[in-house]
């Protein structure tokens, strides 16, 4: 399936700074939290290389705003940087949506927990946008790693949003009872991973092994298996 001819797509990553304790919490129960922060960031640094030419437009969603520097230090030309709203989750991405005006963009929002993301499946999302209102990429946890939207942001889109159990596991279940409720055209890709807990980074090791990621992704399969290695010594 192919982008519909004349539209545009527009590319969100949602991150925040890997500052020690502030991120990948539950990760850092088990490697330590400078560990888990050091993970956190070349999750971000793979995405953005891996992303680099998906899309007509690419922005990094970040938060804190004065951590703009160490951000643009960190990503490949062709990205730009966007701040996060205040608000939960739900707040954040909606606010990052409302800027959709022009009826012949979409736009797709991810985030930085699921760095197996590639190319081929924003590609994918993007075509599918083509014919449904919604897409959305379950991750297995019960939350999903991608959503995109068609078109300018309309109040029917609101409830995908608002008043959502973000921590719980029905977040991707809800989302799309809601989206159906609506009379929203919706799609769904293959589940993938977040990246949250030892053993979910366990598993991605696993992944890296078997896809030769020590040669295609060096940066990120030494920083993974540095990081495996330090269970049970935080």
């Amino acid at each position: 399936m192919h982008r519909s001819s004349g539209r545009k797509l527009i590319l969100g990553v949602m991150a925040k700074y890997w500052a020690s304790g502030q991120v990948k919490t539950r990760l850092g129960a088990a490697i330590g939290m400078r560990q888990a922060a050091d993970v956190h960031r070349a999750f971000c640094q793979h995405l953005a290389r891996q992303l680099a030419a998906v899309a007509e437009e690419r922005s990094f969603v970040i938060t804190p705003r004065e951590r703009q520097a160490d951000f643009a230090a960190l990503l490949p030309d062709g990205w730009g940087i966007a701040f996060q709203a205040e608000g939960d989750l739900g707040a954040r991405m909606k606010a990052w949506f409302m800027q959709a005006t022009e009826s012949d963009v979409d736009r797709v929002l991810v985030g930085a927990d699921c760095p197996l993301l590639d190319a081929a499946v924003v590609d994918r999302a993007g075509a599918l946008l083509g014919e449904h209102d919604v897409v959305l990429g379950p991750a297995i946890d019960g939350g999903y790693y991608l959503i995109g939207l068609k078109g300018p942001w309309r109040d029917v889109y609101q409830g995908l949003m608002d008043e959502m159990p973000w921590s719980s596991d029905s977040v991707f279940d809800l989302t799309c009872h809601r989206a159906e409720q609506a009379g929203l055209r919706l799609a769904t890709l293959p589940p993938m991973e977040d990246v949250d807990t030892i053993k979910e980074l366990q598993h991605l090791a696993n992944q890296l092994n078997q896809c030769a990621g020590e040669t295609r992704y060096p940066s990120l399969y030494r920083t993974v298996e540095q990081a495996v290695s330090q269970r049970g010594m935080a």
